[in-house]
């Protein structure tokens, strides 16, 4: 029943840490177990989700440094020239946009994640994952920029499809 009940919760906060549903999925399933064994030292005037959920982000942390010497690699140079457009946001959904995060090399995506939604600081994220405060702030930095080519790439093709669709 604790399953079936945190699961949609559980996926989904492992969801913007992975590359792919199937690697959330993975990913609840490595925390669902660290929680069943972990119970024991769970706090009942706690919130029983908050500490669901911080086991759930520490997983996905342990799975981060598990392939972090992963090489990944983007041409910053490029990045730079990006426009923003505004006007994306408004016609893009949250499932399109956890796609784009999901697009991120991992080292991206983690720090995006813990620093954008989670609200960790760059000190904080340093730590967790035994990283420089610095490759934190650069990692963020570059997951952004690579947000934004693919926000533009997602425009391109959502401009080409609406202009098929009226023809």
């Amino acid at each position: 029943m604790l399953f079936e009940a945190y699961y949609s919760v559980g996926v989904n906060i492992c969801l913007r840490y992975a590359g792919s549903r199937e690697e959330a999925e993975e990913m609840f399933d490595d925390g669902f177990l660290k929680v069943l064994t972990k119970i024991v030292y769970y706090d009942p005037e706690q919130s029983f989700e908050a500490w669901f959920k911080t086991i759930l982000v520490r997983t996905a942390i342990d799975q981060y440094r598990k392939h972090k010497n992963e090489p990944a690699f983007m041409d910053v140079e490029d990045a730079w020239h990006l426009d923003t457009q505004e006007h994306i946001l408004s016609t893009i959904s949250a499932n399109e946009i956890l796609e784009l995060v999901q697009q991120l090399p991992a080292s991206y995506r983690t720090v995006f994640s813990l620093h954008v939604v989670d609200g960790y600081s760059h000190p904080e994220i340093a730590e967790m994952l035994g990283i420089q405060e610095g490759t934190s702030r650069s990692n963020l930095v570059k997951a952004r920029l690579k947000l934004q080519e693919l926000l533009r790439e997602w425009n391109h093709r959502y401009s080409i499809n609406r202009r098929n669709n009226y023809v």
